[in-house]
């Protein structure tokens, strides 16, 4: 028996790794999740969101995100298309983005994806890169006599500058949502900025500090018509900061560890109800650690195997209109294992976040486990 899960284990293998060469830059989503989330520590095309300045780095690709097994919701695609011999133009479709409307506003709509393009050039000294974010999403039906209509709408900025040695990206947004139904009207708006930064100091072992800055500020509003009462408002503001540094060390041609120290991650979110109560959720991670590696194990097949452990505090803070203030903490810590694979045939490169079970069980046939063979995928096309 042990004969055989061998044999099946390699015929499934070769079906999906043919001999081809290895490029770690046209590297995705999924390759640096397998590594442990060392995502911003490292060079990868996934990072373009943050430092718009680097797509000219990864020109003349195809990106595919398979998020989740068979939910199209969750994928979305990419092409960085050279324009010239000193430009890029990047166009991404279905970007899922962090952005969540407060509940009461609408019903029906969302901004949970974006269509994003870029423009990047090379300079004397430094790649500059230009990004235009655009989502939106409406819905309209009849209730009874009246109408109801909702609509989302999110513009967004963002540029960036960058070399080898360095990264820096700048981000507004500009989000809104509106729903008109029986007199009333809800709706929100406001704005976020993000800036982030890193630098990459060092040879062959690389020092890489990190800075994450974001603000977001919102308020939604209730109105009736005609305005019987003073409208109902309430104010939302996001703040949050991280501080890290990494390690990017080549220890030899194949192979690559890479290791992160969140010194300190800090989220605040507060909730203020005119005429209400004001509650502050404030999270502090302290510290976060990131640990990946990757090895070229042949020219078709690459081997990653990450680790991430994360200290988070959590306070609750509640300010009532009236009485005292009630607060709440907890705290907690949260470990993960990752491991991936990437697969290379001719211009095509295939991470996959493998599911280990896959070794432990194996194939369907043998164990009748119903786990796939990979948790996501990420499909880069190089041209």
């Amino acid at each position: 028996m042990v004969t055989l899960r061998k044999s099946v284990l390699v015929s499934l293998m070769a079906l999906l790794m043919m001999a081809a060469s290895f490029n770690v830059a046209s590297s995705t989503e999924t390759r640096v999740g397998s590594m442990g989330g060392i995502g911003l520590y490292t060079h990868d095309n996934s990072n373009i969101f943050f430092f718009p300045g680097a797509i000219f780095t990864y020109s003349g690709q195809v990106v595919g995100e398979l998020r989740s097994k068979g939910n199209d919701n969750d994928y979305s695609i990419g092409i960085h298309y050279p324009y010239g011999s000193y430009s890029v133009i990047g166009v991404y479709l279905n970007r899922p983005i962090s952005l969540s409307i407060p509940s009461g506003i609408v019903n029906t709509v969302d901004l949970n994806q974006t269509t994003d393009i870029f423009y990047g050039t090379q300079l004397t000294n430094y790649d500059l890169g230009l990004k235009l974010s655009v989502g939106l999403d409406n819905a309209k039906q009849d209730v009874g006599a009246d109408e109801d209509k909702e609509s989302a709408f999110l513009f967004g900025l963002g540029g960036g500058l960058s070399n080898e040695t360095m990264d820096l990206g700048l981000d507004l947004r500009f989000p809104s949502a509106k729903r008109d139904s029986a007199g009333t009207e809800w709706k929100w708006s406001g704005f976020g900025i993000g800036f982030n930064g890193r630098m990459f100091h060092g040879e062959t072992t690389k020092l890489v500090p990190l800075v994450v800055f974001g603000y977001t500020s919102t308020s939604a509003e209730t109105d009736t018509v005609p305005p019987a009462t003073p409208p109902a408002k309430v104010d939302y503001r996001n703040f949050n900061l991280g501080i890290g540094v990494g390690i990017n060390h080549q220890m030899n041609e194949n192979n690559l560890l890479v290791m992160g120290l969140e010194v300190l991650g800090y989220n605040s979110f507060k909730t203020d109800i005119d005429g209400g109560d004001e509650t502050t959720v404030t999270t502090v991670t302290m510290p976060g650690l990131y640990m990946g590696v990757e090895s070229k194990v042949k020219n078709w097949l690459t081997g990653r195997l990450g680790a991430a452990q994360v200290y988070q505090g959590t306070k609750t803070k509640v300010n009532p209109q009236v009485g005292n203030d009630v607060e709440s903490s907890s705290r907690s810590s949260q470990f993960n294992v990752s491991f991936g694979l990437g697969f290379t045939f001719g211009d095509f490169l295939i991470d996959a976040a493998i599911n280990e079970g896959l070794f432990f069980d194996g194939p369907n046939f043998i164990s009748g486990g119903v786990n796939p063979m990979a948790n996501r995928l990420s499909v880069t096309y190089n041209f």
